[in-house]
């Protein structure tokens, strides 16, 4: 199983330096606010992905007057024989050092393989209420974990855009690149496609137990017109791409819409659905890697218990409990799940430092 087991955060927000030995299944931070405890979730996330789930710049976690932070941790992977992993990052106002089992490593990448992370607060409801780059960025990092070529196809794309649109600034098309856009833009959405397949049918499974009312639905749109194909598309949208020197259409322009008895969920879910409609995607998709890569994730949890009523809580805490999903789960008062479900482990922030609670 994957498994945070030890975490060491220095010099992070207004964290003290501390030391954290969390249990595999439900873990519960508490304390008030400003203690803290989205910080010690931020350095979870940042170990991972390399930056804050709360979209800050990746300078702004270096505490006031501290010139770098650094955050480490030990990983249990693999079953029915553990294996143990040394993961840290530090950084540096400039740059970015990781390192796995004492050996420097480039690629973050190799970091969130070891310590899949995925987190969910306040702002997570931009998946249905914000703009088509939150479903983008949540698809693709599902593809991530779930299929092993997605990376490849994800970075692929990615450059042949960007020699696209430097010719098109230029105001020169040429064949060989034209033919390689629509060549690797295809192979994304091919891949998407499947992704959301995938999730789809774990959707299918979770909902009766955690969105038991109204019919969800999850649609790929292609971003350009879906009676099109991609090259007809571009050939009809020539002059258009050629006055605004970007490439308008593609994988980058694409979305995810989501809908509720077959209207858009922003449109007609209530605040309280919306807020469980978006814990259910994240909770399938930690369904979804954990059936692609053979071992539960981390998923984080900031002020669950504002975030969702009780009966939704109910019904996370007893999916975690299940799952052998770890969770570390943030809260006000260290009571405020105590009549919701297990909490495995309970841990008090105060001043910026932690303490295990009996």
């Amino acid at each position: 199983m994957t498994r945070l087991t030890q975490l060491h955060v220095e010099r992070l927000r207004n964290l003290q330096d501390l030391d954290l030995e969390p249990e595999g299944g439900i873990n519960l931070i508490s304390g008030p606010n400003g203690s803290g405890k989205t910080s010690l979730l931020e350095a979870i996330h940042t170990l991972s992905l390399g930056r804050s789930f709360r979209g800050s710049q990746p300078n702004e976690l270096i505490r006031h007057g501290a010139v770098d932070l650094l955050v480490r941790a030990r990983v249990q992977e693999g079953a029915p024989r553990l294996r143990e992993h040394r993961i840290a990052l530090q950084r540096d106002r400039k740059t970015l050092h990781l390192r796995i089992d004492g050996e420097n490593v480039t690629r973050l990448s190799e970091l969130a393989r070891l310590l899949p992370v995925l987190a969910l607060h306040p702002q997570s409801d931009d998946l249905v209420l914000g703009s088509p780059d939150h479903r983008r960025r949540f698809l693709d990092r599902v593809g991530f974990y779930a299929l092993p070529e997605f990376f490849d196809c994800h970075r692929d794309f990615l450059k042949v855009l960007k020699q696209r649109n430097a010719l098109l600034r230029r105001g020169r098309r040429e064949t060989t690149w034209e033919t390689l856009y629509i060549r690797s833009a295809e192979r994304l959405e091919a891949a998407r496609r499947d992704v959301l397949d995938k999730l789809v049918e774990q959707v299918e499974g979770l909902a009766p137990k955690l969105f038991p009312k109204g019919a969800l639905s999850l649609r790929y749109l292609p971003g350009y017109r879906q009676d099109l194909d991609l090259a007809t598309a571009i050939e009809q949208g020539r002059e258009r791409e050629t006055e605004m020197q970007s490439t308008l259409f593609g994988p980058h322009r694409a979305d995810l819409k989501i809908s509720i008895d077959d209207q858009e969920a922003r449109q007609v879910a209530s605040r309280g659905q919306i807020k469980m409609l978006v814990t259910l995607l994240h909770l399938a998709v930690l369904d979804l890697w954990q059936k692609a890569r053979g071992e539960p994730a981390v998923i984080l949890f900031d002020d669950l218990a504002s975030e969702l009523d009780r009966d939704n809580r109910r019904r996370v805490l007893d999916f975690l409990s299940a799952s052998g999903h770890q969770a570390f789960i943030s809260v006000i008062a260290a009571d405020a799940l105590d009549d919701d479900g297990r909490i495995d482990a309970r841990f008090a922030l105060a001043d910026g430092q932690v303490r295990k609670m009996v």
